[in-house]
């Protein structure tokens, strides 16, 4: 596939690295020097100097001949205009970032048709949608859905008081009368490990699983965890993120409370936001959290346009027992930090962009997609059809690489979990969890 990204940013450069280690052609355009040097020393692409937006560099960058233009600058009107230039040119299809939300309350006229794309992203409520998926399951570091939301997929810590803790998971499925979760992948020690029925679990392992919605209980049950709704959170900082989550929050009778430092800001938050508490004061105030009800809440949200406070704030709800705590986190470089400092789960606006835009970049049979933090395997939705190779063919006796799983079946309206004998029929909706290398294979399977 023939891509072009304009912007070449976190989102830009991430989607780059991501498209170009599965061998798409990607051409890149960013009109920072430095940048752009950068990126051809990293990358395997091609990175052209310059305004995205012209449409006399777009020619130059093959734009008659691209299947995906992704406009994705920090600048919103050279992203609509980006995507305005590429309809003109038939590009298949077409994704603009749009984050300023004064353009979204013009809906009667400024939408994905008068522009002429296929979608619009805004990051922030794309990061927002990802935290309130992660109140709904407490805990979890992620969470996706599959089959029409009958399936999970959830990632756990498995506790020192897990019950599976030194057993292999073929002697667990055993002992177990009824099942209906599958460990698919584990992060160990910075590695991923797609497990065999041999592998045993260990305390610490971030276990990421594939269950049925109702067995979720059977899940926590698993790594050692009781599952205790959400229904009071405290939320740091007055991001875009967090005004998106407040409302949110208040349309689930989630009780909130907000706390912002720029004293204008926390009035305006005020006068928005109709069942949160609006608190103006210091974010890393240990006294006045504690004030404001931190040893009582079931989640801590640190949604601060800082980093570092977001880090340092998550760590003293961690040492004050909150059960959920959730950090922004833009910068990239920090995400492995989380698990080391006690936060449950780290945010960014920036890739929950990537993996909204990836789900529509996969194009054919594909429903869904999920990638995992720090960890490497991919979790593909697909449909079954009549084309595919993988009919009428126990699983068991399938030619593919070892390290494929397939997780959960979506027939109708029964959802199981798949064994060797088990055979797909057209219409099925199957979850399919692997390695990046592994999604080539994965594809012309199905196609």
């Amino acid at each position: 596939m023939r891509v072009i990204i304009v912007g070449a940013g976190s989102v830009g450069s991430h989607l780059a690295g991501h498209l170009s280690r599965e061998n798409h052609d990607v051409t890149m355009i960013e009109k920072d020097r430095a940048l752009v040097k950068t990126l051809q020393d990293q990358l395997d692409i091609l990175v052209l100097e310059g305004n995205g937006a012209s449409p006399a560099l777009l020619e130059k960058a093959g734009i008659e001949r691209c299947d995906l233009l992704m406009a994705v600058t920090n600048s919103d009107e050279t992203n609509m205009i980006t995507g305005l230039a590429a309809a003109q040119f038939n590009v298949p299809f077409k994704i603009a970032r749009v984050s300023n939300t004064d353009y979204y309350l013009l809906d009667n006229w400024l939408n994905e048709k008068s522009l002429g794309l296929d979608l619009l992203i805004n990051p922030d409520l794309q990061c927002a949608l990802q935290i309130k998926s992660l109140l709904e399951v407490p805990g979890a570091s992620d969470v996706a859905e599959f089959g029409g939301g009958q399936v999970l997929l959830v990632g756990l810590t498995v506790q020192e008081r897990a019950s599976c803790i030194g057993r292999s998971l073929q002697e667990i499925r055993l002992k177990m009368d009824t099942i209906d979760f599958l460990v698919v992948s584990i992060t160990r020690a910075g590695e991923t490990i797609i497990p065999t029925g041999q592998t045993t679990m260990q305390a610490g392992d971030q276990a990421y699983m594939i269950c049925k919605k109702e067995a979720l209980d059977q899940a926590y049950d698993f790594c050692g965890l009781t599952r205790k709704p959400v229904h009071r959170a405290m939320v740091l900082g007055g991001s875009k993120v967090a005004i998106y989550l407040c409302k949110m929050l208040e349309k689930a009778k989630i009780r909130g409370t907000l706390i912002e430092t720029k004293e204008e800001l926390a009035e305006q938050l005020a006068g928005e936001l109709d069942d949160t508490l609006v608190i103006q004061g210091d974010a890393t105030d240990v006294e006045l959290l504690e004030q404001e009800g931190l040893n009582e809440v079931d989640a801590f949200l640190a949604l601060t346009p800082d980093d570092e406070d977001n880090l340092l704030t998550g760590l003293i709800a961690r040492n004050h027992r909150v059960p959920v705590v959730v950090a922004l986190l833009e910068k990239l470089d920090y995400v492995p930090l989380v698990n080391k400092v006690g936060v449950t789960t780290a945010v960014s606006s920036r890739l929950a962009a990537v993996d909204t835009i990836l789900k529509y970049v996969r194009r054919g049979n594909i429903l869904s997609l999920a990638t995992l933090k720090n960890n490497r395997a991919e979790i593909i939705e697909f449909i079954v059809t009549e084309r595919c190779k993988l009919i009428d063919k126990p699983i068991k006796d399938l030619k593919i690489k070892p390290k494929i799983l397939f997780g959960m079946i979506t027939r109708g309206r029964e959802v199981f979990m798949p064994t060797g004998f088990s055979q797909l029929q057209v219409g099925d909706k199957v979850v399919v969890i692997g390695r990046p290398e592994t999604q080539r294979q994965l594809e012309s399977l199905f196609q």
